[in-house]
């Protein structure tokens, strides 16, 4: 029996009727409490935030999707990273469904706007790391880019379920990644990043770089633009990842995303992560629920975080 969790009923039902499989799937609702989301089996995947889908068969899970028609510009690009990094640790096949291009209304700020390239090349990492396959699908656009809403817009998405459940089928969990991840299907949409970047992005050279919010430096350079580091960082990495995070107050989005996105773009085992919070205080933190999801997703993808008034390990935290 197949059951589908979902953030929304809407998403649910259109979830459904991608294929003819889901006819008899039972429906839930995603719950807030933490407790039911253990009792349902589901838990592991929402570590960071909730996924759109959550697709289980015979009480486990064996798809996450996510959905949005969101403008995938700048730091928005980060606002949905965790929910792919969790279900990606469990070795679950992801997909992300959104538009590599569109137009955004109101404001002097209104026209175009297109994918940060840094989000393909974070979840490729992710995909290497957590030996998972994860497949961006590029939600169609009109040639004002604007969003298609007809059920044009999901023939992809139809033709990938096709391809997944017949593997699910045939092979059951074992060897479902490496099947996805080599299949033509999987190999096009990586095609298509490739033709996107190459002929709507001016220069798509600059993502090639960290962005400005983001410095590589080496231990010494930091110390002498920052703060000193206690030994037990200083010797353990020969680079620093340091993210400067501009708010004055702690919230999630999109910075807790975007750190989890340069983690896995920037890092590696020399490599340390540290979050500047030039604005928020030690106490500010204090009073932070330890519970929150944004407190873990700081915590968990940063080494150290340099507050106003000083320099914590991810321990201290």
């Amino acid at each position: 029996m197949y059951e589908i969790f979902c953030d929304s009923l809407q998403e649910g039902m259109w979830f459904k009727n991608l294929h003819h499989c889901f006819s008899d799937a039972n429906f839930v609702v995603i719950p807030n409490s933490k407790r039911e989301q253990a009792r349902l089996g589901i838990d592991q995947v929402l570590i960071y935030d909730r996924p759109d889908i959550i697709l289980k068969h015979n009480g486990r899970i064996i798809l996450v999707l996510e959905r949005t028609v969101e403008v995938p510009s700048g730091h928005n690009v980060g606002q949905r990273f965790g929910r792919l990094v969790a279900a990606a640790k469990q070795r679950i096949p992801v997909v992300y469904f959104g538009p590599y291009a569109a137009y955004k209304h109101g404001g002097n700020t209104a026209g175009p706007r297109y994918m940060n390239l840094r989000l393909f090349y974070s979840l490729q990492n992710v995909s290497e790391i957590f030996n998972t396959a994860i497949t961006t699908i590029n939600w169609p656009v009109d040639r004002n880019c604007e969003v298609l809403k007809t059920p044009q817009k999901d023939v992809r998405m139809c033709q990938y379920m096709d391809l997944f459940l017949s593997y699910y089928t045939q092979y059951d969990i074992n060897g479902l990644t490496e099947y996805i991840k080599n299949s033509q299907f999987h190999k096009e949409q990586i095609i298509e990043q490739q033709i996107f970047a190459e002929n709507e992005i001016r220069n798509p050279e600059q993502y090639d770089y960290p962005p400005e919010s983001v410095e590589i430096l080496t231990v010494r350079q930091f110390e002498r633009a920052y703060h000193p580091l206690p030994d037990c960082l200083a010797h353990a990495v020969e680079r620093i990842v340091a993210y400067n995070i501009g708010m004055n107050y702690i919230r999630s989005d999109p910075y807790a995303g975007m750190s989890a996105l340069y983690y896995y773009l920037y890092c590696d085992d020399r490599t340390a992560q540290i979050l500047l919070f030039p604005n928020i205080s030690t106490a500010e933190w204090d009073e932070l629920g330890r519970n929150t999801k944004t407190y873990r997703m700081f915590k968990e993808f940063g080494d150290a975080i340099l507050f106003q008034d000083g320099l914590l390990l991810r321990n201290e935290l």
